[in-house]
């Protein structure tokens, strides 16, 4: 017997039971692949429907669940709550940058007071970072998105049977009047404090400059301080400078300030500066150490 064959004899003694193997080699009618390739295929089958009785069954929407498809269904209530918030807070986010920016080049007919019809803000061809189709949203989603807004960023106004919105402040449109958008402050005493929140990297800049409005139409002020909770815009939550304005010096130069819906206040400062002579001190939040107004960097 060659080596291949006693090494396929020694194969089948572990597979075939004696009887077998004996009666196949005495009628000289062994053969190591054929004899042992149906025993093969028979172990094997055995050895799958062991394992198949023993594991969980295949579904779809497991297989949907691991892939991440389907997960309304499978998710069920909860999930499809928290998909809803995403794609209303997604609209949030692109109807500020069209109401604040981008409408005149849209072609979106924008007024005076900063409103359009909500009618024809969805007609534009924009997708959401959510990936939701600007024209797939409906009035009723526009009227969710505003009222969610925790910062009340936008104002709605039903005029002739039509629903208008607005951003309430932050426009860089120029056509887009202060005097139409916006409440003009006349007197000091019609607010308590007048602070603008900036970051220590931007302060030299300040220092030297003042505040510049940039791109917008206004340089923006808060009503209040961060930990407020009547102060809802104005304001970024992470600042860690505090730049308190002299609002009645402001006012008696001439320079005119405004608050909008959300009781942001708002100036042009004079061509798009606050002078640091209107500057009343300089704090670091949250610690409120005092910043010379001269500090050198």
């Amino acid at each position: 017997m060659r080596a291949s064959s006693r090494s396929a004899f020694r194969l089948c003694r572990l597979l075939l039971p004696h009887r077998v193997l004996y009666s196949a080699i005495s009628s000289n009618r062994f053969s190591p692949v054929s004899a042992l390739y149906p025993i093969l295929l028979l172990r094997m089958d055995n050895l799958n429907t062991a394992n198949s009785l023993h594991s969980k069954p295949f579904s779809s929407s497991a297989a949907s669940r691991r892939s991440g498809r389907g997960r309304g269904r499978d998710f069920g209530k909860g999930d499809a709550i928290v998909r809803e918030d995403d794609r209303i807070d997604a609209l949030g986010r692109l109807m500020t940058r069209i109401l604040r920016h981008i409408a005149a080049e849209m072609n979106l007919e924008i007024r005076s007071d900063g409103y359009v019809r909500v009618a024809d803000l969805l007609k534009l061809n924009l997708t959401t970072y959510a990936k939701v189709p600007l024209r797939a949203h409906t009035i009723e989603d526009v009227k969710e998105a505003v009222r969610r807004d925790n910062k009340q960023r936008f104002s709605l106004l039903e005029e002739n049977g039509r629903l208008l919105i607005r951003a309430n402040q932050g426009h860089s449109i120029k056509n887009v009047a202060s005097e139409s958008l916006l409440k003009p402050i006349l007197s000091a005493d019609e607010v308590q404090v007048c602070v603008h929140g900036t970051y220590k990297k931007n302060l030299e800049s300040i220092l030297q400059y003042g505040l510049k409005r940039m791109e917008r139409l206004h340089v923006h002020f808060a009503s209040g301080l961060p930990s407020d909770g009547e102060v809802i815009s104005g304001m970024r939550r992470d600042v860690n400078i505090l730049i308190f304005l002299d609002l009645r010096k402001a006012l008696q130069d001439g320079m005119k300030f405004y608050i909008s819906d959300n009781k942001v206040i708002l100036t042009e400062g004079f061509d798009g500066v606050v002078p640091t002579e209107y500057f009343e001190k300089i704090e670091t939040w949250p610690w409120r150490e005092s910043i010379p107004l001269q500090q050198k960097f």
